[in-house]
């Protein structure tokens, strides 16, 4: 399943030297829950900031992928 969501926070830590963000996302069906997701940064778009649009790809109710929305025409 895939849905639209903001990014409203992210917390990037370090786990034996490898880089692993936290991301804070508000999906666009439930704005008023903030949801969290642990990945590796390399699984996340270069350049991702709070406020920006994506997409979170889920598997098994769990997020198995973020990326960058497409821009709206």
């Amino acid at each position: 399943m895939e849905t639209g969501a903001t990014i409203e926070g992210l917390r990037p830590y370090l786990i034996h030297d490898e880089r692993y963000i936290v991301v804070y996302f508000t999906r666009h069906d439930d704005p008023e829950t903030i949801h969290q997701a642990q990945l590796s940064a390399d699984a996340l778009p270069d350049g991702i900031r709070v406020g920006d649009e994506v997409i979170v790809t889920w598997v098994l109710n769990i997020v198995a992928g973020i990326r960058r929305a497409a821009p709206a025409d």
